[in-house]
């Protein structure tokens, strides 16, 4: 692996982000998509297809499940459909919320492993990672 910055919890480092399409403004997404990096927390997975050049947005598909009695919706609201993502607001949640404040709630990484691969050939009806003690999933 090349990856300089093995750190998961650095969410979008430079070299990732080097790779990945700029930030256009005009994608709508597709199955087509190139997804060059992946985040996953507790709450939900992230793809992204494209980054800003200051690495503060990235646009791509979110997955955002989280359950009510976590109570965040200040932060994160329930979605699954493609958009902007606000890296900065993600980073400043994992440095703030998990690591600063030990919230696993905020737990949000970067998934060291990924290889850019089509939006199509991702599962995404599963999570990538479960809240200890849900009890609304289908497990099967």
């Amino acid at each position: 692996m090349t990856e300089k910055n093995l750190n998961p919890l650095v969410l979008v480092p430079e070299s990732t982000a080097k790779i990945m399409k700029p930030l256009s403004g005009a994608s709508n997404g597709s199955n087509d998509d190139l997804i060059f990096c992946h985040l996953y927390g507790v709450v939900g997975d992230w793809y992204l297809s494209e980054i800003s050049e200051n690495r503060e947005m990235a646009f791509g598909f979110q997955i955002i499940n989280s359950e009510p009695v976590w109570e965040m919706d200040n932060w994160l609201s329930n979605s699954s459909e493609w958009g902007e993502i606000p890296i900065k607001t993600l980073q400043g949640l994992v440095n703030e919320k998990f690591l600063k404040d030990k919230d696993i709630r905020f737990l949000i990484t970067r998934d060291l492993f990924w290889e850019p691969i089509k939006f199509s050939e991702i599962n995404i009806e599963q999570n990538t990672l479960f809240y200890p003690g849900t009890t609304d999933r289908n497990l099967s």
